[in-house]
């Protein structure tokens, strides 16, 4: 099953021009989103249920809770586009002129940005090998990557030992 993305008004061009990590954080917030219009409609559902049970159908009591839920469920979509929007620009790809010695690798397949906490670093380089799915190609990238070494520092054997003991 192919994900629709409806939270911002991206073409299929535009999805496939994003990054890997862009294209992450554009999934991730489609499923919020689309857990929230589900969870929606089952609460439209429930309160329908109770109206009815309660022989309140004609009573503006379904209508009034259901506008009272979509105004919730806007608002909540709003923030999750917002900080999918801030995202997607922090995560933006850097041009070789501003790379300088502190930023990007292109070979890396993760953002290198070395103004980031090294928490911060672990996490973006944790995320992209515990989305490859083989273990043993996961811990021979892992193993090969010094980019990864060099960024991680110290976090580097942290996250090697949690990923040669995690099994995807």
């Amino acid at each position: 099953m192919s994900l629709t993305f409806d939270i911002l008004d991206l073409s299929e061009e535009e999805v496939e021009a994003l990054t890997t990590v862009q294209q992450k954080l554009l999934r991730t917030a489609q499923k919020s989103k689309n857990e929230l219009e589900h969870q929606l409609e089952l609460d439209k559902q429930t309160f329908f249920d109770i109206v009815v049970n309660d022989n309140m159908l004609n009573s503006s009591l379904y209508d009034d809770k259901c506008a009272a839920l979509d105004e919730e469920y806007e608002r909540e979509v709003e923030i999750l586009r917002e900080q999918l929007i801030f995202n997607l620009a922090l995560n933006e790809p850097t041009t070789d002129e501003e790379l300088g010695d502190d930023g990007g690798d292109e070979g890396a397949g993760y953002i290198v940005d070395y103004s980031l906490s090294y928490l911060e670093r672990y996490i973006i380089v944790r995320d992209y090998y515990l989305a490859i799915e083989d273990d043993d190609e996961r811990m021979a990238l892992y193993s090969a990557d010094t980019v990864a070494m060099a960024y991680l520092g110290s976090y580097y054997n942290t996250l090697y030992n949690i990923l040669a003991t995690y099994s995807g």
